[in-house]
């Protein structure tokens, strides 16, 4: 059973968002965001990280940000009055990433956490943009689970003469203020509710999310990961469909562009498929292992 408590934050646009605060002896904390559309607490991995985390004295927070769930409605602070706005994974817009990794690592500083690995699955680029906007000295390192490239999903998908075409199309509808407008099923990268607004984001060749374009290798949209230094652990399932055009084509971009890091791992789960289903033991133990090593950088170096 997991020992901790149920807690929330607000952003500075006054959302409410929930989440789930496991603390550890130390001054340390993972902080886990979930992908498109997702939540704090589905994912088994979850537990298991939470559970292990704290027999090393590490502090786990699993948190929503405002693209949890494919349509949400929220909790929205304005003044004294409690409104509700309606967001989520399919209406998210990327950028505003900022505003609830913000507030997460507000409430860890207000617990007296002072050392935190921001930790992402799927769509971890969120972290990484972060990072690369805030330079965030609380930042100690970044965990990638599955990052994503949700673009080359659509490029292989529709080819690359419609994938041109619909990235105009995107832009056209932002200009006329259609962000909101929802998208043919086709222009969904799995199952989703997909809006403009969500697309334009990180299914666009240039969104600004779009920075691991696993599909195209020489793309100025890697310059975010080539100028992270954070130390960096990027982890694939060895049998994940969605990352195109391959899991080891993704690896060896990742071993290329990660120019600037304090170190990097990359580690490939055997047999996983994207959410570790039924090997979330050999997740958890890579990111241990890491964390461990981590710990002992910085020791050596205080």
């Amino acid at each position: 059973m997991i020992d901790g408590k149920l807690v929330r934050v607000i952003t500075q646009d006054g959302l409410e968002l929930a989440g789930f605060y496991s603390p550890g002896k130390s001054d340390m904390v993972v902080l886990h965001f979930h992908g498109t559309s997702g939540d704090f607490y589905t994912h088994k991995f979850i537990d298991t990280e939470a559970i292990e985390l704290q027999k090393q004295g590490i502090g786990f927070l699993t948190a929503n940000n405002r693209g949890h769930d494919v349509y949400a409605d929220i909790r929205k602070h304005v003044g004294d009055k409690v409104e509700w706005t309606q967001i989520g994974g399919g209406f998210e817009k990327f950028e505003d990433c900022i505003l609830d990794i913000s507030a997460w690592l507000d409430f860890l500083t207000e617990q007296g956490i002072n050392k935190v690995i921001l930790q992402g699955h799927s769509l971890s680029q969120k972290n990484l943009y972060y990072q690369q906007i805030k330079k965030d000295s609380r930042v100690i390192g970044q965990i990638h689970l599955s990052p994503q490239n949700d673009s080359g999903l659509m490029y292989y998908a529709l080819g690359s003469e419609e994938f041109a075409k619909t990235d105009q199309l995107i832009q056209q509808k932002i200009e006329a203020g259609l962000t909101k407008e929802v998208l043919p099923a086709k222009l969904s990268p799995v199952s989703y509710v997909t809006s403009v607004q969500m697309y334009a984001g990180y299914l666009t060749q240039k969104g600004p999310g779009n920075l691991t374009p696993y599909h195209t290798p020489d793309d100025p949209q890697w310059q975010m990961l080539e100028d992270t230094t954070d130390p960096l652990l990027f982890v694939y399932g060895g049998e994940d469909v969605y990352m195109k055009p391959s899991v080891d084509e993704a690896i060896a971009q990742i071993k290329r562009h990660a120019k600037s890091t304090k170190s990097l791992t990359v580690a490939k789960i055997a047999g996983a498929a994207h959410s570790y289903l039924d090997k979330e033991i050999e997740l958890i133990s890579a990111i241990q292992s890491w964390v461990t090593n981590l710990i002992e950088s910085k020791g050596k170096k205080s």
